[in-house]
């Protein structure tokens, strides 16, 4: 009696699709876990540094040249860039801030000043 050879050379490459699509899954998971924080309404900065990450809107309450404080009713937080601050953010001021929190403070992502204008900084701002 005469085995056939059909089914393992269809089944090749199946199983290497297969495992194409297994590798392709484990690094899109893998970049999930580390995106980036999206902009949302704005939260409590309390809120915000016990969830990691979001949006929040305050007043400046103190400035430095890659950095600021800012305040609302539920805390106080410094927020670092890469690279500088945008001009016209003073003591004070409005703002809102989309980052994530690391280590107390909080990363922006994007900057809203109290114009309207959006920054989104970035490490060629130097």
């Amino acid at each position: 009696m005469r085995h056939s050879t059909t089914l393992p050379v269809l089944a090749a490459p199946v199983l290497a699709a297969a495992f194409a699509a297994l590798l392709l899954s484990g690094s899109a998971d893998a970049g999930e876990r580390d995106h980036a924080v999206q902009p949302s309404s704005p939260q409590p900065v309390a809120d915000v540094l016990r969830t990691r990450g979001g949006t929040v809107s305050g007043t400046v309450a103190a400035v430095g040249a890659t950095w600021m404080t800012i305040q609302d009713d539920s805390a106080r937080t410094d927020v670092t860039v890469r690279g500088f601050l945008p001009a016209g953010i003073e003591p004070g001021a409005p703002i809102t801030v989309t980052g994530r929190a690391r280590k107390g403070g909080m990363v922006a992502s994007e900057i809203v000043l109290a114009d309207g204008s959006l920054h989104k900084p970035t490490r060629d701002d130097d």
